[in-house]
């Protein structure tokens, strides 16, 4: 009796086969892109009510009438008879200077840098560094962001293609090839006013090639310096820079922390994440110490650790302990919680600053927002702390 054995289907995978793959996978996010963002050709900023810009500069409805009616403010767009009327974000922002007492950056200050870290992925690290940078704006500052993750989400959500509209001289690589030797050419304007970015790509993945082929060549060659002399330059011309990192300590990774003055680490309270969270410190003391003048000169600011995705079950509650016995009054009094409301924003490219008005809840919209707006307030508190303590 013979048995026929049939054939199998071959199942390996070739490299050209991956780039066909990578090319249908780009053209189909640029498809789903595109469809997002009609009828515009990006991102555009959303608008506030009379009452929110009341509100984001402090002021009572009669307060606000009565500057509206002096005409030098913007007066807003009227939507129809009876309705409230509609401002812009840049029209917003000219109410938040014109009336915030809050302090500004004295003459010969420059911005302050914060790094956006940590090494495990799904923390929430990107969407929280977005956030609190446009979080920032809405208090009157300038702000910088950097992308040094070459998955490029940083400058996803603020309004560009990464690999479809990004090129190598827009990213921090001719700088790190020694093309460049200030951050001024990389800058980019953003839809979202008072919000630049220095974006990034896939290819900004050479640079973990180029930095250690660097060290091959010259072992005095500083590598931890180059995105740090290359953003003081750029530093007087920002209140804030923050800087998003990639999810490892990378090359990348140790440059943006040792040129920051100060670290946020978004953790979850969950327990694989604690313990992610302490191989990071370890890690990056452990590398620093080792580098020349490190140990004896670098000083931070500041160091937080934010608690992000946050559950209200057992084991969020217990490793909440862990956190707070681990890292004491560095963990901020204050968690941005498990939500459906950034997942709804993700899924639009987008933020929870971005929308206009709540897609759902608007209990659960606040919820998920008010944390936020407490962790800018803490950032700038502590930046206006450093201007008048700081030196530089």
């Amino acid at each position: 009796m013979l048995s026929a054995r049939l054939p199998e289907v071959d199942q390996s995978v070739s490299i050209e086969t991956l780039l066909g793959v990578a090319a249908q996978a780009t053209d189909i996010l640029n498809q789903i892109r595109d469809a997002m963002l009609e009828p515009y050709p990006r991102k555009s900023a959303p608008t506030y009510t009379s009452s929110q810009v009341a509100s984001l500069c402090g002021l009572d409805k009669q307060r606000f009438q009565y500057l509206t009616t002096k005409g030098e403010l913007p007066p807003g767009t009227s939507k129809g008879a009876g309705r409230s009327k509609e401002f812009t974000l840049a029209e917003t922002l000219t109410w938040v200077h014109a009336t915030s007492e809050r302090s500004r950056r004295p003459e010969g200050k420059r911005g302050r840098i914060v790094t956006v870290a940590n090494f495990k992925g799904g923390v929430a690290k990107t969407t929280t560094a977005v956030s609190a940078a446009q979080a920032l704006t809405l208090l009157g500052r300038r702000v910088l962001v950097i992308d040094c993750d070459p998955q490029g989400t940083t400058t996803q959500l603020c309004g560009w293609a990464p690999d479809a509209e990004i090129s190598d001289d827009q990213t921090l690589l001719p700088l790190i090839y020694g093309d460049q030797t200030t951050l001024h050419y990389a800058v980019q304007e953003t839809y979202w006013h008072n919000l630049d970015l220095i974006p990034a790509s896939s290819s900004l993945f050479d640079a973990e090639f180029e930095i250690p082929a660097k060290v091959l060549n010259d072992s005095t060659f500083e590598f931890w310096e180059i995105v740090r002399k290359g953003l003081m330059p750029l530093a007087a011309e920002y209140d804030v820079i923050v800087i998003d990192t990639p999810p490892a300590l990378s090359y990348l990774t140790i440059n943006a922390l040792l040129a920051s003055d100060a670290i946020l680490l978004p953790c979850p309270p969950e327990a694989l994440d604690f313990a992610s969270s302490t191989q990071f410190w370890h890690l990056f003391a452990d590398i620093a110490k080792k580098l020349p003048g490190v140990l004896e000169q670098k000083r931070f600011d500041f160091v937080n650790v934010i608690m992000t995705k946050a559950k209200s079950d057992d084991v969020s509650r217990v490793v909440r302990g862990w956190l707070q016995k681990a890292y004491g009054d560095r963990v901020l009094p204050f968690e941005i919680p498990e939500s459906t409301v950034p997942k709804g924003a993700s899924a639009q490219l987008s933020t929870v600053y971005d929308l206009s008005k709540p897609d759902g809840s608007t209990a659960a919209y606040n919820r998920f927002k008010e944390p936020l707006d407490r962790l800018a307030e803490h950032l700038d508190a502590q930046f206006v702390r450093s201007w008048n303590q700081s030196e530089d």
